[in-house]
């Protein structure tokens, strides 16, 4: 498996500096945030480091899953350009939030809708070499929206019908109460990408793994043993932690791999 960092982790002010960090430590590649403000900066800086890209997708106020057209026409406009910067770069694979429902009555109907709207996203991906990922999502609370996808039955339901692969984020995963193993074992080959952190099970504090939950503990061994070969990407709070925190961190996940 590759060891690769969020562009999250570090915040908005990355160098290239940074990423001569991350590469001298040993990561494999960087997910590009889209909505950094000089998230297309920070392409460049992979490049002339040599590091792997891939990009999450904006999604904060691109709600795919809108029942407004003209919002969605927006956004579907808004994550092409995305995906034409990444494929300009060689990256190969975006990570997407699948919106939610502006009330948790219109969860079936909201379904239908970013179903064929993910097909189409996917169709766009393919033709510019990308393989597109969906991600777990927490689910809300209050009942009151619907999260798409904050449930495993209808995250692989979405995957299998729309054909795409899975990002399984483990912070979120906690906090939807699924099991870890039992999760990478459902997915199988739909998985493509893990994004890891940890937290204390309510919120997604986006802790390094240890330091949390300990969700993540057996995280290699079970990786290991379903053979997952892709990214397991690190996306940790650049609120609480350094960049050094992380790299040390990484450096111990990578130990356990021998």
């Amino acid at each position: 498996m590759e060891t690769w960092l969020s562009i999250w982790s570090i915040g908005q002010e990355s160098t290239l500096d940074d990423f001569k960090i991350l590469q001298k430590a040993g990561f494999d590649g960087v997910e590009i945030w889209a909505e950094h403000l000089r998230a297309k900066e920070t392409f460049e800086y992979a490049r002339q480091t040599g590091l792997r890209t891939s990009i999450h997708l904006p999604f904060h106020d691109l709600n795919i899953a809108t029942p407004d057209t003209i919002i969605y026409e927006r956004a579907f406009h808004v994550l092409n350009e995305w995906m034409d910067i990444l494929a300009g770069y060689g990256g190969s694979h975006a990570v997407l939030h699948g919106g939610y429902a502006w009330s948790s009555e219109e969860r079936d109907e909201t379904l239908c809708r970013v179903q064929s709207r993910l097909m189409k996203l996917n169709e766009a991906a393919q033709k510019r070499g990308i393989v597109l990922l969906l991600e777990n999502l927490i689910p809300d609370r209050l009942n009151y929206c619907h999260h798409v996808a904050s449930s495993l039955e209808e995250w692989t339901g979405l995957l299998q019908a729309c054909n795409l692969k899975a990002c399984l984020d483990t912070g979120h995963l906690a906090i939807m109460g699924n099991e870890l193993e039992e999760t990478v074992k459902q997915l199988g080959e739909l998985l493509g990408e893990i994004h890891v952190s940890e937290n204390d099970g309510k919120a997604d504090l986006h802790l390094l793994p240890g330091e949390g939950n300990h969700y993540t503990e057996k995280l290699i061994d079970i990786l290991t043993k379903y053979q997952f070969t892709g990214p397991v990407v690190f996306e940790i709070n650049p609120y609480q932690y350094t960049l050094k925190n992380i790299a040390d961190n990484m450096a111990k996940f990578r130990e356990k791999q021998k």
